[in-house]
């Protein structure tokens, strides 16, 4: 198998996105790349313009995008010779290039070899593979043509294009047939640049979505029951006799709880939702764009993995999603009545409860004001009877007051006595059984 390749060349597309709250995404591991590269410090910051440099092993060009909360990041490493060259070149071309990016990145590995045959063109590929990366073994290539370069798409996953390597890699292997053919590819590296950025971005709304749905299913956004299981009967039970209403009304706030992280949830997939259809309408747009500028050479482009891509892997991701979507929202809209059917239950139990107290309260104090009424007369009775008195005027202000308070706190204590023994009585008689 050959072991060189004519003036290898590797391109770097990586993607990261914003994460609030955190501390600038992976900005500083790129700023990291950029000094390590010996970049002008004017990259700084990302902007639309590349910066050529040069380093030990090779010379190529830096550049860094923002749009949005999402930056993409394209840099170009080549020999310093365009002369034939050793693929294990390609290794250290890794290294030096590597960053992380948390939605996605695609390695595009260039060059050409002096012939036009097939089987000489997979047979460099699978080279550059090896060399790119030297413990792996081959995987499947799905090969496509390219103004007549043989290009390969590298997929460790099955034939879906579920990628569900963490490092959210692509690898892209070119092998054109004479320098010239080369050059043409290089020329378009700008529509790469966005083609995979609209790419990865459907991935990674897809694998959100993904996590969204699995977050539901713990959360057990279809299993009532479990949640709150006294909800059945109680559907089935009468407002008067319901029991252990406090811990039914604890469970219910308990339950608003876990319906707004449902909801929250479903948002989420609909988020994802309209993101992966909105990236997809863009992708469709770039392809179409470089369909357009290779309309003369058709014969020799045939584009086959990113039209494989538009219309059956992407679309398939778009069926998946939009079919969680509608599922999770009509389990959420199912829960939402059920629990709005059974508030109203328990607002019923909670107006008959209130309404029996009032009334058990009512009957309690009317006791209370017969008891004290009844015993301010029988110990007025009693006093008169004890210290009869033949002339009213003989009383001192002592006495009457003696006589009065003989009779008002006892009366009282004893109304306030049964109008509390009624109470408790009327609620442990009249409570719900």
């Amino acid at each position: 198998m050959q072991t060189y390749l004519s003036y290898p060349q590797l391109f770097l597309f990586a993607y990261d996105r914003q994460v609030p709250g955190s501390e600038g995404g992976n900005g500083n591991n790129w700023d990291a790349l950029r000094d390590r590269l010996q970049i002008h410090p004017e990259a700084n910051q990302p902007g639309d313009r590349d910066y050529l440099f040069r380093n030990p092993d090779g010379q190529g060009f830096y550049l860094r995008y923002g749009v949005g909360d999402t930056q993409s990041l394209m840099v170009a490493l080549m020999p310093h010779s365009e002369e034939t060259s050793d693929i294990t070149l390609l290794s250290r071309f890794r290294q030096t290039l590597d960053v992380s990016a948390n939605v996605g990145k695609t390695w595009l590995i260039l060059g050409y070899v002096n012939s036009r045959s097939d089987s000489a063109h997979f047979q460099a590929a699978h080279a550059a593979y090896q060399g790119f990366y030297p413990s792996k073994s081959v995987p499947a290539f799905h090969p496509s043509k390219l103004l007549n370069c043989s290009w390969f798409e590298v997929r460790d996953s099955p034939q879906n294009g579920k990628n569900h390597d963490p490092e959210l890699e692509c690898v892209m292997i070119c092998i054109c047939p004479s320098k010239s053919a080369l050059k043409r590819i290089t020329d378009l590296y700008s529509e790469w640049l966005w083609l995979f950025l609209n790419r990865h971005q459907i991935g990674s709304a897809y694998r959100n979505s993904q996590l969204i749905q699995t977050a539901l299913e713990k959360q057990g956004i279809f299993r009532t029951r479990a949640i709150l299981p006294e909800l059945p009967e109680l559907m089935r039970s009468s407002p008067a006799a319901l029991q252990n209403l406090p811990n039914l009304q604890s469970q219910w706030s308990q339950t608003l709880l876990i319906l707004a992280q449902h909801r929250a949830g479903v948002a989420g997939l609909e988020t994802q939702r309209h993101a992966l259809s909105t990236h997809l309408r863009e992708y469709e747009k770039r392809l179409q764009r470089i369909q357009e500028q290779l309309k003369d050479d058709i014969a020799t482009s045939d584009l086959k993995v990113w039209v494989e891509f538009r219309d059956y892997i992407a679309p398939q991701y778009q069926a998946e999603l939009e079919q969680q979507w509608r599922g999770f929202k009509m389990g959420l809209q199912g829960r939402e009545q059920s629990l709005q059917d059974i508030e109203a239950v328990l607002k019923r139990a909670q107006m008959k409860e209130r309404d029996r107290r009032l009334e058990n309260a009512i009957a309690a104090a009317a006791i209370g004001v017969s008891t004290t009424t009844a015993s301010t007369i029988s110990l007025t009775q009693t006093i008169s009877q004890i210290s009869p008195s033949e002339s009213p005027g003989e009383f001192t202000p002592t006495q009457i007051g003696l006589n009065y308070g003989l009779i008002f706190f006892p009366s009282i204590f004893l109304g306030i006595l049964f109008a509390g023994m009624s109470w408790m009585g009327l609620n442990r008689w009249r409570s719900p059984r």
